[in-house]
């Protein structure tokens, strides 16, 4: 005879007990978790006023320290100020500097001679020891401008400045004849080296006087000869 296991019965005392446990777990841990978080909160809010009080505590920079920053500031953005402003003034007007020298030692005698028969009615003899020049190296060759540095070629234009361009094996060409006038404020110079184009020579900036102010020419090549780009001016001229 086959034995059939019983069904458990549970009593309705037991069933009414079992809610009651689960209900009583849930209060005592929501009750644990209120007096957790309630716990936390006034932890921060210690912890808050001590970092407030330590703040309110540290030493302040004495009155001299304060002065020696603030002074230290205000040098600093002057510095700064006239960099910007020597960088956009001084720097266009000298890009490179020029220096000259007597012709007689940057070309050869007879080529010296033929630069002064064909740009004026100077005796070459004569006028060789007073002639100025100075050389650029471009892209191909190098460009050489003569300063003839006597009245006999000054006027009303300003003195007379040539251009050759020299290449190896080939003719000198002129390739700049122009009147510029010399006289310009102290520590500014005539002529300076210009921008590179791409071209067989660079571009030259020449520095004049406009009324009270300095205009700089800027001529570049064009394969054949230097022509005006553009001109800018600048801050007023200081008188000499």
């Amino acid at each position: 005879m086959t034995n059939l296991a019983k069904p458990s019965i549970v009593s309705p005392h037991e069933i009414n007990q079992i809610p009651e446990t689960k209900l009583y777990s849930k209060t005592h841990l929501g009750q644990a978790t209120a007096e957790e978080t309630k716990a936390l909160d006034s932890a921060l809010i210690q912890q808050s006023q001590t970092v407030n009080t330590t703040d309110d505590q540290l030493p302040k920079p004495s009155m001299r320290i304060r002065y020696w920053v603030y002074w230290f500031r205000v040098g600093l953005s002057i510095f700064l100020l006239l960099s910007m402003l020597m960088g956009l003034g001084g720097c266009s007007v000298n890009a490179a500097t020029v220096t000259w020298n007597p012709a007689v030692n940057v070309v050869p005698a007879s080529v010296l001679s033929q630069v002064i028969v064909e740009n004026t009615q100077l005796n070459p003899q004569a006028a060789a020891k007073n002639i100025r020049a100075w050389s650029v190296t471009g892209k191909d060759g190098k460009l050489t401008v003569f300063d003839f540095n006597t009245p006999d070629v000054c006027g009303k234009l300003g003195c007379l400045y040539v251009g050759y361009w020299f290449r190896q094996n080939q003719p000198i060409i002129q390739v700049l004849l122009r009147y510029f006038s010399p006289n310009l404020p102290p520590g500014s110079q005539l002529l300076a080296v210009g921008e590179n184009r791409g071209r067989a020579l660079p571009c030259i900036q020449v520095l004049q006087t406009a009324q009270k102010q300095l205009r700089q020419l800027n001529y570049c090549f064009n394969d054949e000869s230097y022509t005006l780009a553009n001109s800018q001016l600048f801050a007023p001229a200081k008188s000499s």
